[in-house]
């Protein structure tokens, strides 16, 4: 049987099915037995929210359940796992999760960010990319880590204002993504549009879905800013490391195609 990919979802819960829709989608298969095969645990109770832990209102460090998750599908038979949320690669979080699943023999975590990177560094000719994120990836500065000046790279971020309309677009329980992710509101989409014609008028080149929810809300537009959404750069990355034969080509994305 060939590898097992591993998905710790549930941060949030449509995020990780997205996660699991993309493996799909770029996956080479005319019938059911061509997808590869893979395990979504999607246990949310078990991880506290990310961006409430790195602002200093939830105690818990998400680290913990994280590595629970990761059991279970080590467990399971899975070998290459990723997990389904952007704020949870914030050093806080992940550092300490990576040193915890140490323990799992021949597990490798693939890092949805440094995917991401390295698509940008080895495929893109751009240098100015705007971020949209939660406001625990800002705060954190972790996308940063990937995107240095000393490489030439200008990571543009939202206003103060712009940062907290983002958050409430994925937060807010009346017309946030989080709260209502099928369909995705209105109000949601408007404000993230919003955000992306600002960062554009700023001159950016490319724009990344910096939180695992916004590519339910934002679709790229033909001759629009290329979007980079980590999660689908990184379901590639786990085909290509379980059966590279199966890869589709990159002209089935729908973030920045080649």
């Amino acid at each position: 049987m060939e590898g097992i990919i591993g998905i710790i979802g549930g941060v949030g819960p449509y995020a990780g099915l997205d996660f699991l829709r993309n493996i799909c989608n770029n996956t080479r298969a005319v019938k059911d037995q061509d997808h590869i095969n893979s395990l979504l645990v999607s246990c949310p109770s078990l991880i506290p929210d990310r961006t409430a832990f790195l602002l200093g209102d939830e105690k818990d460090n998400p680290a913990y359940g994280m590595v629970t998750c990761a059991k279970m599908l080590y467990d399971a038979g899975a070998r290459y796992v990723s997990v389904a949320c952007n704020t949870a690669h914030a050093g806080r979080i992940f550092t300490p999760f990576r040193t915890m699943v140490e323990q799992f023999e021949g597990l490798t975590i693939v890092n949805m960010l440094e995917t991401c990177a390295v698509y940008v560094k080895t495929r893109l000719q751009v240098h100015r990319i705007g971020l949209l994120a939660s406001k625990g990836t800002y705060t954190s500065g972790v996308y940063h880590e990937y995107f240095r000046k000393e490489e030439g790279f200008t990571l543009m971020e939202p206003t103060a204002a712009g940062q907290e309309a983002i958050h409430a677009a994925i937060y807010n329980e009346t017309f946030g993504i989080k709260a209502h992710s099928a369909p995705v509101r209105v109000q949601a989409k408007t404000i993230l549009q919003e955000a992306i014609t600002a960062l554009a008028g700023r001159g950016a080149e490319a724009l990344i879905l910096g939180c695992t929810e916004l590519p339910l809300a934002v679709t790229p537009s033909k001759g629009g800013l290329p979007l980079l959404d980590p999660g689908l750069l990184t379901a590639r990355r786990l085909i290509e490391l379980t059966a590279p034969e199966k890869l589709t080509p990159y002209g089935v994305l729908g973030c920045a195609a080649e």
